[in-house]
């Protein structure tokens, strides 16, 4: 009983059945009797549904806070026992933004595996990874900087792994048949690539002197995937603003134009998102440092 008290405990925490379900490496539908059978071992309910969302009854709060320091108590015994583990052994839940999956994280992952077998892991890819922060062990998102973006309050360690300024870029063949913006302000004369998860819109910042522009650009095409945005942009669909360390390969092979240099752009961050080490697995910890790395 005392593994349904404890998947109780995170069914508060998170909110949701199949987050909990998640931590517990059990189907939802098993977390639903988990909780029937809790409800029935007490003889009263637990937990109450108001519009979609899950919350304690009165009883159910007794028992959440006084069961939870245990909770915490035997999962920090647990990762202290870990430590004694020649390798590291355990289940890693990742939430990713898919340029930073495609580019670099299955290289860190498959060079831990190789060195610890015994770890197995769950990637979830997807350009909107905070919204599942709470979900994971570890979360990697992105943002641009001058988007006046406000962080959500997630209670996570937030670590930044990279940063790249964006560069507005276009094939040689699509400058040929169009003609090469000279100003910021030309850009809505032309076909253009963009993706709102990267900027946040369809808005692109140029600053010169001082002065900074934000160019409302022609929603030509929107991609949330950045390697998709760069295929469109190769194959001559339009002008991309995308980060330097993405086409800048691309730029050196002559695959791509970069214009508009006089002009700086705005800056994209990517950001690790984890637990504080109190709460976090040790072979989270581990894979963590493994990642941060240089």
């Amino acid at each position: 009983m005392l593994d349904k008290m404890a998947f109780f405990v995170y069914v508060v925490r998170t909110g949701s059945i199949s987050a909990a379900a998640r931590k517990f490496n059990i189907s939802v539908s098993a977390g639903s009797r988990w909780l029937q059978d809790l409800e029935q071992h007490f003889g009263m309910p637990l937990h109450r549904r108001s519009n979609r969302l899950l919350t304690p009854t009165p009883a159910g709060l007794k028992l959440f806070n006084d069961f939870s320091p245990i909770v915490d108590s035997s999962e920090s015994l647990c990762r202290q026992m870990q430590e004694f583990q020649q390798h590291d052994k355990g289940h890693i839940d990742i939430v990713c933004t898919p340029i930073y999956a495609n580019h670099y994280l299955m290289d860190k992952i498959s060079a831990y595996i190789i060195e610890n077998p015994d770890v197995t892991f769950n990637l979830n890819i997807t350009p909107w990874a905070l919204d599942h922060a709470t979900e994971s062990d570890l979360t990697i998102s992105a943002n641009a900087s001058y988007q006046g973006y406000r962080e959500q309050d997630l209670h996570l360690v937030r670590r930044e792994i990279m940063q790249s300024p964006f560069r507005v870029v276009a094939s040689p063949d699509y400058l040929k048949r169009n003609s090469e913006p000279q100003n910021p302000s030309d850009l809505i004369q032309h076909q253009c690539l963009f993706s709102s998860t990267l900027t946040g819109s369809n808005d692109w910042i140029f600053t010169q002197n001082g002065e900074s522009q934000i160019v409302k650009v022609p929603k030509s095409l929107e991609v949330n995937d950045s390697d998709l945005l760069l295929q469109g942009v190769k194959k001559s669909a339009g002008i991309a603003y995308l980060p330097d360390f993405l086409v800048d390969p691309e730029i050196k092979s002559g695959n791509l134009v970069s214009l508009l240099d006089d002009f700086d752009t705005s800056v994209w961050s990517l950001n690790l998102y984890y637990q504080p080490p109190a709460n976090a697995s040790a072979v989270a910890i581990h894979f963590k440092e493994f990642l941060l790395k240089p």
